[in-house]
């Protein structure tokens, strides 16, 4: 097992900026997503962990061996980085068992390689077919096992299941995330997916514009996100405008009169916000806002559930998922509108009333997004 380190690695294309002074620690063993849009630089950073691009600052450190920085550079082959692309790009005049085996020298050990990763990944049946009589999803493992049989010391995945149907995609990320923990395999997946990110991975490094802007655990970056941007990528928001208030108040949620910090729950609470959906218990996520501060409010519409003692809402829309639906609201008194999300057996009616409340601390941020401002 090995820690990867990146430690301020900017990379440009001529005059392009890939990477901004990116800083990032992969504890050994452990699976990390790369999340962010397209174009925000997440196939750039694997490739300079690679050592598929020189970097033009910063440096590359994989355990004790420091791979690139800004006037050294070790060739790929030499580095111990295994790679899983997008499209499985197996070798169409080789066997599965030739292709697991390719970067392997010939011989007895070889052999009982191919037939340990094939077994792995579930395809020990597969050895003597071709590439063409494979289904995406087979392929996709065999690329797999060719990338682990040399026991890399880091594998990098490059959206490897992007191309997939829905219900495959998940099925087999899944089994990838659990031979990859079974394997202790240091791991980083770049995706523009968040349920596949936040369901997969042990880190989520969330990206934007050629830079890290926030690393967390799944649940911090969901329930802690550093921005309002990180929180609306990474989930469903709602966003209104409010009013900090920091004098005592029995809490919205627990009842205590003393805001119901850390150090007493989970819940976090360090103030109040009067906003839309009433005075209700928040968290400030950047920096401590004075009384009466104008603030951004941002809650997940889960966080709204049904209550007799919460405000009551007109529906407006309702979008049915199975398993739950996404309903719109609009307040009495408010042109701002709220979304929740109600478990079937709770549905509403358009244009019925509906009574709501907060379950979680609103999360709050300055009226002005300084995130707004990255160049």
């Amino acid at each position: 097992m090995t820690t990867v380190t990146m430690a301020n690695v900017s990379l440009s294309y001529g005059t392009r900026p890939a990477l901004r002074d990116v800083s990032l620690v992969v504890p050994s063993g452990s699976l990390v997503a790369i999340l962010g849009p397209s174009g925000c630089g997440k196939t750039s950073l694997l490739m300079a962990l690679a050592g598929l691009v020189s970097v033009n600052g910063g440096t590359v450190t994989v355990g004790s061996r420091e791979l690139s920085s800004e006037h050294h550079r070790i060739p790929p082959e030499q580095r111990g980085v295994g790679w899983v692309p997008q499209s499985a790009s197996l070798f169409p005049h080789l066997s599965v068992g030739d292709n697991i085996g390719f970067a392997l020298p010939k011989g007895r050990r070889r052999n009982e390689r191919v037939d340990e990763l094939a077994y792995l990944v579930g395809l020990e049946g597969f050895l003597n077919r071709s590439p063409g009589q494979l289904s995406g999803g087979q392929a996709q493992r065999v690329a797999l096992a060719r990338a682990l049989a040399p026991k890399p010391d880091v594998l990098l995945l490059d959206e490897p299941f992007g191309a997939l149907d829905s219900v495959l995609r998940h099925s087999l990320a899944r089994d990838v995330a659990r031979i990859l923990r079974d394997q202790e395999t240091t791991a980083i997946l770049v995706t523009h997916d968040r349920e596949e990110a936040l369901d997969l991975a042990d880190f989520v490094a969330v990206m934007d514009r050629g830079r890290i802007v926030q690393v967390g655990t799944p649940r911090e970056v969901y329930e802690s996100p550093a921005t309002p941007w990180v929180a609306s990528f990474v989930g469903d928001t709602v966003e209104l405008s409010g009013v900090w208030r920091d004098d005592a108040l029995n809490c919205s949620l627990c009842g205590s009169k003393d805001f119901c910090g850390p150090a007493e729950n989970r819940l976090g609470c360090t103030g109040h916000v009067i906003c839309a959906l009433g005075d209700v218990a928040a968290t400030s996520q950047v920096g401590e806002p004075r009384d009466g501060d104008q603030v951004r409010v941002v809650v997940r519409p889960e966080w709204l559930v049904p209550s007799q003692q919460g405000i009551t809402a007109k529906v407006e829309t309702v979008a049915y998922a199975g398993h739950d639906a996404l309903v719109e609201f609009s307040l009495a008194g408010h042109s701002e509108r709220v979304r929740a999300r109600i478990a079937a057996p709770f549905l509403p009616a358009v244009g019925q009333d509906f009574s709501l409340a907060l379950r979680h601390p609103a999360l709050v941020f300055p009226a002005v997004d300084g995130a707004a401002a990255l160049p």
